[in-house]
């Protein structure tokens, strides 16, 4: 059996070495001239940096074994992770992640309407939501949506809030307990998202793990292998990619996009394009400092969220992952409204200005490069009555032997462990 893999990004990559390791044969075909999608280590002068966040943590325990058994040089790492907090008396704080644990560090005000609006809302609270401006409304509290969930989840998502599911409540956002809430504005000590508060990084970079994975598989992969067309011929997949490149395959494993597979074939019962496949796309820009300075208020920290009128709205200080590197941090920001009219050079320019009014650098002076890439399909967006449709895309897809796998594949928002998982479980189930 001939097997095709689209896609050689950490999905593609695991797919591959489970798939070597049961002793079938199999292809990959990459467009890019590197492997590693996102999770790629990009190298600018003496920066390394990778695509913003990369922490490896899971909930799982098999996940975090097969992570400490890898033969990589780790950084451990406790997490330090703020938000940058505006308050209502004009002065900047840097307040404890996630928000509702921080609320603590607030001015007096913005406490006090962040309180109040929680315990409006947990005494009428919905045990059903229909969106995730709903749940934000009326399970946070009109406080929590106004000085951060409200401007965060606009600034970031591209598109409405109330075109977005309530499920990425349970999968992404994670919120502490009512309990934990209280005990934090009492001042106690509370580690919001305690699975994440200690993980693991490889002091080279997160192409270490991408390394690793390929290792034994490279032989099996083509990269600038853009596929263009699949068609049915008896019983078979033709895949036709750039440069007058033809594979056949009894099955394909798609983990590029799921919306571009979609433009690539022709199956009865499947539209070319369906509203509810939503994402964002991104700039990550990265700045770096000349080797004598370091940045401000921010400096220890892993990340941080941003929600105000900065263009950006997370910021990753790569040197806090590994002391191997120099200083410099990467910033997030999503293509839309008016960035989509600006250049790179527009946009880097917009970064530095930022940085400079936040105080996070002292002047422009103090940096050495920069550098700025657009990622396509960072986010897929978990938006209303996607279930729906994507389980029927995805039956269809099956019946023709094409399957999905990874978070752009399978159009899941979820971590590199959530990655690994649904790549073994796809082994394990179908081959």
């Amino acid at each position: 059996m001939e097997i095709a893999i689209l896609g050689a990004g950490l999905a593609g990559l695991e797919l591959g070495r489970r798939i070597k390791e049961s002793g079938k044969d199999f292809f990959m075909l990459e467009k890019e001239n590197q492997i590693g999608g996102l999770c790629r280590t990009n190298k600018t002068g003496e920066y390394y940096w990778d695509f913003a966040v990369h922490a490896m943590y899971s909930r799982h325990k098999d996940i975090m074994d097969y992570f400490y058994s890898l033969p990589l040089v780790y950084e451990y790492l406790n997490r330090n992770v703020k938000i940058f907090h505006t308050g209502s008396d004009g002065k900047r704080y840097i307040i404890d992640y996630p928000f509702e644990i921080g609320i603590k560090n607030m001015p007096l005000k913005d406490k006090l309407e962040c309180v109040k609006g929680y315990i409006a809302a947990q005494r009428k609270r919905k045990k059903k939501h229909t969106h995730l401006k709903d749940w934000v409304d009326n399970s946070l509290g009109a406080g929590i949506a106004k000085h951060f969930m409200i401007p965060y989840n606009k600034k970031i998502w591209n598109c409405g809030l109330s075109d977005i599911s309530d499920k990425l409540v349970t999968t992404k956002i994670d919120p502490n307990s009512t309990i934990d809430f209280i005990l934090s504005i009492l001042g106690k000590k509370v580690i919001g998202r305690e699975y994440q508060a200690k993980f693991l990084y490889p002091k080279q970079g997160i192409q270490k793990l991408i390394d690793y994975t390929a290792r034994d598989i490279k032989d099996d992969i083509m990269i600038n292998a853009d596929v263009k067309k699949l068609i049915r011929s008896r019983k078979k997949w033709v895949i036709m990619a750039g440069k007058g490149m033809e594979k056949k395959a009894d099955l394909v494993i798609s983990t590029i996009p799921l919306p571009e597979l979609l433009k690539k074939i022709e199956i009865a019962g499947l539209k070319k394009k369906y509203d509810v496949f939503r994402w964002n796309n991104t700039f990550f820009v990265m700045v770096g400092l000349k080797k004598e300075y370091n940045f401000k208020l921010i400096k220890d920290c892993q990340w941080v969220f941003f929600k105000e009128r900065e263009v950006f709205y997370r910021i990753t200080l790569m040197h806090n992952f590994s002391s191997e590197y120099m200083p410099s941090l990467v910033a997030e920001i999503t293509q839309k409204g008016d960035i989509l009219e600006k250049s790179k050079r527009n946009i880097k320019d917009l970064v530095v200005r930022d940085l400079i009014r936040l105080g996070i650098i002292g002047s422009a002076s103090q940096i050495a490069r920069t550098d700025i890439k657009l990622v396509k399909y960072t986010y897929p967006i978990p938006t209303v009555g996607l279930g729906r449709v994507k389980e029927n895309v995805s039956n269809v897809l099956k019946s023709n032997n094409i399957f999905l796998c990874g978070r752009n594949g399978n159009w899941d928002y979820i971590n590199m462990d959530g990655v690994i998982l649904n790549a073994q479980k796809f082994v394990a189930e179908n081959l």
